[in-house]
């Protein structure tokens, strides 16, 4: 996981700077933005993948990615945003990596196969789903899609929905407790 803060004569520098220096070769340069970003890096993959060991190997990944594009990278943008792009591409990559080896083979899905019974009960698990998020508000949904699906945290939706972080825990609540209660989760599931 990230290590320890260290001083590197580079704290006033911008990271844009940082970056236009490591292109030139400048290698302290780029040790300074993996200090910098290295945590935040981390946090952005452990909070969606929800596994400390995947997040890590992103967020190697990651900084692999920005050595291989720094010559790409235009020093009048900022560097943030231009990072977080290539780390929302790599965790998009990521994920379809994984989606992937979840597919059945095509021998695996023949007529009778235990396989076609499982992929079965989850079309009906899906639509099971869909039919009780339909019952909630458009709020309620957006806030467990977001916080359960995606993993966004409470602060994140908030800020999305304008309301306060309380108040959207306390919406996630209430929507959970409206499932929970709901005919079709309480029989059959």
């Amino acid at each position: 996981m990230p290590s320890l803060p260290r001083r590197s004569g580079f704290e006033e520098v911008p990271d844009e700077i940082l970056m236009e220096r490591y292109v030139d070769g400048d290698a302290a340069a780029f040790d300074e933005l993996f200090r910098r970003y290295e945590p935040r890096a981390f946090s952005y993959f452990a909070r969606r993948t929800r596994f400390a060991d995947r997040a890590e190997d992103l967020y190697q990944e990651l900084f692999l990615r920005v050595h291989r594009a720094r010559h790409v990278y235009d020093p009048r943008r900022p560097f943030a945003p231009w990072f977080f792009q290539i780390a929302h591409r790599l965790l998009i990559d990521d994920q379809r990596r994984v989606y992937r080896m979840q597919e059945l083979s095509l021998d695996e899905r023949e007529a009778g196969s235990p396989w076609r019974a499982l992929a079965s009960d989850a079309v009906a698990e899906r639509e099971h789903l869909a039919q009780l998020l339909d019952e909630l508000t458009p709020d309620e949904r957006h806030v467990l899609v977001c916080a359960k699906g995606e993993g966004l945290d409470y602060a994140e939706i908030a800020d999305q929905l304008g309301k306060s972080c309380d108040a959207v825990k306390k919406m996630a609540s209430r929507a959970l407790q409206r499932l929970r209660a709901a005919p079709l989760f309480a029989h059959g599931r």
